[in-house]
């Protein structure tokens, strides 16, 4: 009997054998994975099954098939056009007469539709770079890619190393890029929009930028509708990893807009980290100090990780490139009293030039602007010692700019009798010449050890204040004549230079730091009345009301939609701050109208920085000073006997929902705990018999209580005209 196996049909008839020995498994058994009889018509478990049974000649190989890839990315286009269709239309009809229900199952399914597009932009990636490399893995590979996998199962964390963002669409990118310009580049001006396109046309180094444009559409989406980042915290992660693997200044300037933007949105922790370490990468990367050859050099030249350039465009780009990020370290270290990171020691470095100068790509010199030495910072020693004193590794006297006394060059070289013309700086210029100034007060007077029980401490201390109030007089009177006073308004104020008013505001700020601890010292100091607190009042409220007139005008007059950086946005915190202190130092003072007026430019301003992103479940900076302000307000209108710690600011600032202090986080000078009405306990009772009330106070520096001391001019006012314009140029996006 004939069998009707394969093996039956190879031996009956040899023109059928090849066939049959070459048949795979039918596609039944090879689903159930079970082994084939290869039986014809039928195998014997088809015929058990009643399957239809199938045999296939030839083998389709794995992975996705033709056209899969293109048909996901079709679909996926599909969707993030109906997702910007019906974000625009929400940002053109805001709120709408939708019920509640019509409004959660819109909700529900716009959260549905951005999970499963994220979800697509993780995972299509992944499949089309298996599907290129699964036919030559190698055993190596095959290890490591399961070791990969293991740890990618066993925990939510995604390799952000390995896997880029993705970029929007070509024209919704042109579109972020010009919003990245227009409002977030004149807070932090250090790439040149010029050079920037051609890099980005040239496709040899459009790689390069790849960073910076993560960066950008991370920090500009917001102002464009219909263009938020959906994997906001995996392209964050992406960058900062990415930035870490080499010394660049691509991936510096990413960080920078990072940080910017990080501040912005109310994470000050995330920043401290990132700072840091860019502080330090500066240093590595030869950014702190010029690269001009001099005859003083080092026996051990260190090791230079970036290309010199004699292009004059890309030097000052790497200039500004330094000072955002020196900008960074002093706004940290004045927002927490931690040491700054930069040093004289570190930098030796040209001011920025003026941005319309940067912009044409004409060459200029600018002055050296130079660092106090905090090592001889300590009280007792004058400042001019602190500031001209050579520091270590510089031949010459790092002499700040503002010192009447003479001009030497700073450093021996081509540039040695060059002059220090301040006239090829710009706002930005002076913006960094006002935080430092700020930075000084916090370095060399709030943070310096003062022993108030010896009578030859406070007599310095009070001496460092009298010579820091005048550096700051000086640095108001020395201000370019173009910028001065302008009495008869006869020049009108179409928009405000972002950077010149955040110097000025920057400046006010700074007296109120130096005065507010004169002004309203604590009530058992058996000193006080000794102080010149009238003066200092009057700075202090004279800076808090002007900071509340130039922030109500440049709010007016600047874009509805742009956003405000955030020292700015300090500098009202501690405006506001100092007028709640002055209302309720003195039973008699009313609290000023102007405190209102910088809670509700806060507020604004948290507005115009959240833009067109949804609202997150996150306050951002603008609304956690708003509302620590309120809850200072409340705790003080519902409690007569509470008093705000003048020097404890950063407390109210890095815990802005507290109302009560631990006992721990006491300032070292913590103010009485009794009410304002009550009667003050004599200096003996909480004092030694050694205390300065049984010392002579009656040699208190006398310069600090002269008529021309109190009648000095401190304070920048917004009717002084035209300080505050420089050259704006709103088409040139305010370099």
């Amino acid at each position: 009997m004939p069998s009707e196996s394969p093996e039956g049909n190879q031996a009956d008839s040899p023109d059928q054998a090849k066939p049959a020995t070459e048949g795979l498994a039918c596609n039944g058994c090879r689903k159930a994975k079970l082994r084939c009889s290869r039986d014809r018509p039928n195998c014997l478990h088809c015929r058990k099954t009643g399957l239809e049974c199938i045999y296939e000649s030839k083998r389709n190989k794995p992975g996705l098939k033709p056209g899969a890839v293109e048909n996901l990315h079709r679909r996926l286009d599909e969707l993030e056009r109906r997702l910007e269709e019906k974000d625009a239309s929400e940002a053109r009809h805001p709120g709408g007469d939708a019920d509640n229900s019509t409004v959660s199952v819109s909700n529900g399914s716009d959260a549905t539709a951005h999970d499963v597009l994220a979800l697509l932009a993780r995972e299509l990636p992944k499949l089309v770079g298996q599907n290129k490399t699964q036919s030559v893995t190698t055993p190596a590979l095959s290890e490591q890619s399961y070791k990969r996998r293991r740890l990618d199962d066993t925990s939510d964390v995604p390799s952000w190393t390995g896997d880029a963002p993705t970029l929007p669409r070509a024209d919704m990118l042109e579109t972020i890029l010009t919003a990245y310009f227009t409002h977030v580049h004149p807070w932090i001006p250090m790439i040149h929009q010029g050079r920037f396109f051609e890099r980005l046309a040239d496709e040899t180094r459009r790689d390069q930028l790849l960073i910076i444009l993560h960066a950008m559409v991370l920090a500009a989406s917001k102002f464009v509708p219909g263009a938020t980042v959906q994997v906001f915290e995996h392209t964050r992660k992406w960058i900062i990893c990415s930035a870490m693997d080499s010394l660049s200044v691509e991936n510096l300037q990413a960080l920078t807009i990072l940080t910017f933007n990080d501040f912005g949105d109310g994470n000050a922790e995330k920043t401290w980290s990132v700072i840091g370490s860019m502080t330090r990468t500066v240093e590595y990367a030869q950014l702190a100090q010029e690269q001009e050859e001099g005859e003083r050099r080092p026996f051990s030249q260190p090791f230079a990780p970036l290309h010199h350039t004699g292009d004059w465009t890309e030097v000052e780009e790497r200039r500004r490139v330094f000072w955002n990020i020196f900008l960074l370290d002093r706004l940290c270290s004045v927002t927490t009293a931690w040491n700054t990171s930069l040093t004289s020691d570190d930098v030796y470095r040209r001011l920025p030039c003026d941005g319309h100068l940067w912009r044409k790509q004409k060459p200029v010199l600018t002055p050296y602007f130079g660092i106090w030495d905090r090592s001889r910072g300590r009280i007792g020693n004058p400042v001019d010692f602190i500031s001209c004193h050579p520091s270590q590794g510089h031949g010459n006297c790092s002499i700040d700019l503002r010192n009447p006394a003479s001009d030497p060059p700073l450093r021996v070289g081509f540039s040695q009798h060059a002059p220090s013309d301040m006239s090829t700086v710009g706002a930005f210029a002076y913006n960094i010449e006002a935080t430092e100034s700020m930075s000084r007060v916090m370095s060399y007077f709030l943070q310096q050890k003062v022993n108030l029980r010896d009578q030859n401490d406070i007599n310095s201390w009070l001496t460092r204040f009298k010579e820091l109030d005048l550096r700051l007089v000086h640095w108001k009177m020395l201000l370019p004549q173009k910028w001065k006073a302008n009495p008869n308004l006869t020049r009108q104020v179409p928009l405000m230079d972002p950077n010149l008013t955040t110097a000025h505001v920057t400046h006010n700020t700074s007296m109120i730091l130096l005065h507010q601890t004169i002004a309203y010292p604590p009530t058992h100091w058996g000193f006080r009345k000794k102080l010149p607190s009238g003066c200092s009042v009057e700075a202090c409220y004279l800076a808090g009301v002007e900071i509340a007139t130039i922030t109500q005008k440049y709010l007016r007059k600047s874009m509805n939609n742009s956003p405000i950086g955030s020292q700015y946005a300090f500098c009202i915190f501690i405006a506001a701050r100092v007028l709640l202190v002055h209302w309720r130092y003195e039973s008699g003072n009313q609290l000023p109208t102007e405190f209102w007026s910088l809670v509700h430019s806060l507020d604004e301003m948290s507005v115009r920085w959240c833009a067109f992103a949804k609202s997150p479940q996150t306050q951002n900076l603008f609304a956690k000073y708003a509302s620590r302000l309120k809850e200072l307000y409340d705790v003080c209108s519902t409690n007569l006997n509470h008093q705000i710690d003048v020097m404890n600011y950063t407390s109210d600032i890095h815990n802005c929902y507290k109302h009560d202090r631990s006992a721990g986080d006491l300032s070292v000078w913590p103010m009485a705990p009794q009410g304002l009405n009550q009667a003050i306990p004599e200096a003996s009772t909480i004092l030694p018999p050694n205390a300065p009330e049984a010392l002579d106070f009656t040699s208190i520096p006398p310069i600090i209580l002269d008529q021309d001391f109190v009648d000095l001019d401190r304070v920048i006012a917004f009717d002084d005209g035209s300080m505050f314009t420089a050259a704006f140029d709103a088409a040139a996006s305010a370099w």
